[in-house]
């Protein structure tokens, strides 16, 4: 089976916007990247196989931001300009806080109810967004893997 290689960061993405109400994600033209392709695939199959970087990854790699394995986008928050370094940064505490690794597979369905598990570590992930965002993704990031897991 396919396995498909994801930042803890954006299998929670995922989950949050599927929590907002999207259930089919539609490509993104003007990046380039495959996060709608990723996105489908976890909704369609509960069973497929996930394993965890924090390095490019499958939604990463067909994007025009994403150079030599590097995202060169640009960050305003905080302490971070480099949005890889700040990706990075979050899916490293993702990867702590929720007790996962990268040398382990995960099907999409198991990660969900581990990164359920650990939800309330949302706010200490993404510190620096500040309280009224962090709020907003942990709400919809509850909703959307509580309705995945039906």
């Amino acid at each position: 089976m396919e396995q498909i290689i994801i930042k803890p960061h954006h299998f929670m993405d995922i989950l949050k916007l599927y929590g907002s109400g999207i259930n089919i994600f539609v490509s993104d033209e003007k990046m380039g990247h495959d996060f709608y392709k990723v996105a489908n695939r976890i909704l369609k199959d509960r069973n497929v196989q996930l394993r965890l970087t924090t390095a490019a990854d499958d939604i990463c790699q067909p994007c025009i931001m994403c150079q030599n394995q590097i995202c060169i986008d640009r960050v305003n928050i905080a302490d971070y300009h480099s949005k890889d370094d700040y990706n990075r940064t979050l899916d490293k505490r993702l990867l702590e806080l929720m007790n996962l690794n990268t040398q382990s597979t995960y099907s999409a369905l198991e990660l969900c109810q581990l990164m359920l598990k650990y939800h309330h570590f949302i706010f200490d992930v993404w510190h620096e967004e500040g309280q009224t965002l962090n709020q907003k993704r942990h709400d919809l990031f509850v909703l959307g893997a509580q309705k995945y897991m039906k």
